[in-house]
């Protein structure tokens, strides 16, 4: 049952993937009304805001094959079974960037598409960067990363150059996490 009482009656897998499944899900509200649903059930992720030691992010550009395009990004992957969200944002930005973090520290997290899918992304600021790369996988072709400053990644995100859901929301949860710290986000 979740929190507004709807409660699950039916769930059957009609599709699965390397990296999801899809689901056929029935629920009934308190009120006794059913609804049909279709669920991509995604295991999570992770994004990371890696910063270099003078706290320019590192971004990478990814072809992405539903956009179309190559994006700019910050580097992101997919958990895996019963890996631990911290661990993973190791692995992937080992991978997507070539450098190992000294400390990595949870920003927050958000629902990508929650009314269809339940990918939820784990946000983390990776510091005291060092050169311990991993290859990428297989099907990912990812260009060196290159170094934005924090007004930089604003501009970037106003120009439309940064268009993906979690690079935009790492931006404002970054800028949230500072202003905590006691200072405005490093504009360096």
């Amino acid at each position: 049952m979740t929190s507004d009482g709807a409660e699950l009656v039916d769930s059957r897998v009609v599709y699965r993937s390397q990296v999801f499944d899809v689901a056929e899900q029935r629920f009934r509200f308190a009120d006794g009304v059913e609804h049909a649903r279709s669920v991509v059930q995604h295991p999570g992720a992770v994004a990371i805001v890696a910063l270099d030691d003078a706290g320019r992010w590192l971004l990478i550009e990814q072809f992405r094959l539903p956009a179309g395009a190559v994006l700019l990004e910050i580097p992101a992957g997919t958990l895996e079974p019963g890996e631990a969200p911290e661990v993973t944002a190791q692995r992937e930005l080992r991978e997507e960037t070539g450098f190992a973090a000294a400390s990595i520290e949870r920003l927050g997290g958000t629902w990508m598409a929650p009314g269809f899918c339940t990918e939820f992304i784990h946000y983390f600021v990776a510091r005291g960067l060092r050169v311990d790369p991993l290859p990428h996988d297989a099907d990912e072709r990812i260009s060196a990363p290159l170094a934005y400053t924090f007004d930089e990644v604003l501009a970037a995100i106003d120009a439309g150059r940064i268009c993906d859901a979690k690079s935009v929301a790492a931006a404002l949860l970054y800028e949230r996490w500072t202003r905590g710290r006691g200072g405005a986000a490093s504009r360096a």
